[in-house]
């Protein structure tokens, strides 16, 4: 082989070996931007415990459980209706409607109207959600396993109406709706709502309940 050949070999090594680092850190920058703009972009494929990646445990609609809560987890005689406010940071964001019938289904809806900390305002157009109760999840928390908590999910869409008040702009947001929560042994229920328009990004509220009747 000519020497002529040998370095030309050589050079291109050496090429290839910059495109590959340039193209190392570009990736590098790319991720970590990602997680300082959006972490939950991360998280919705990577938490196992946001309600999408639990869209196994809701039945289609029409389908009852089968598997009945244990002796220690609390029987639906009858069915349980709840009415509760959402919160998010301590404000109220809309009121939430919900029952569970003995068969253990869940439909509910989510309605109202709220004001953001950035001066819009936000009209519920519709939200409503369909679900079941799922024993088989055990509650754990903080590593103490609760036997006599029984979990249920659903899940459904929403459109909202967003406007901002300064401008008078509206937008309006639509996407899925997730509500899920545990019961208690007298009935008592809390849990979260999930609203977010492409799995990856999200909102996050807080409720809790007592049956009305």
């Amino acid at each position: 082989m000519a020497i002529e050949d040998i370095q030309v070999s050589s050079q291109s090594r050496r090429s290839i070996y910059t495109v590959w680092l340039r193209f190392a850190a570009f990736i590098s920058v790319l991720a970590g931007t990602i997680i300082l703009v959006s972490p939950s972009f991360l998280f919705s494929y990577s938490d196992p415990d946001l309600p999408w990646n639990e869209q196994f445990r809701i039945l289609p609609s029409g389908r009852t459980p089968t598997c009945e809560p244990s002796p220690d987890q609390p029987k639906i005689i009858h069915a349980l209706h709840y009415k509760t406010h959402a919160l998010q940071d301590d404000s109220t964001r809309g009121t939430l409607n919900f029952i569970i019938s003995p068969e253990g289904v869940v439909k509910g809806i989510w309605n109202g109207e709220y004001d953001e900390e950035d001066g819009s305002h936000c009209i519920l157009v519709a939200a409503s959600f369909i679900g079941n109760i799922d024993p088989t999840k055990p509650c754990i928390k903080e590593n103490i396993h609760d036997a006599s908590k029984l979990y249920f999910i659903s899940s459904g869409s929403f459109y909202l109406l967003k406007t901002a008040v300064s401008s008078g702009h509206n937008r309006g947001i639509n996407g899925f709706i997730y509500v899920r929560g545990w019961l208690d042994l007298n009935y008592g229920a809390t849990g979260e709502l999930f609203i977010t328009e492409n799995k990856k990004t999200f909102d996050a509220f807080s409720w809790s309940a007592e049956p009305t009747d």
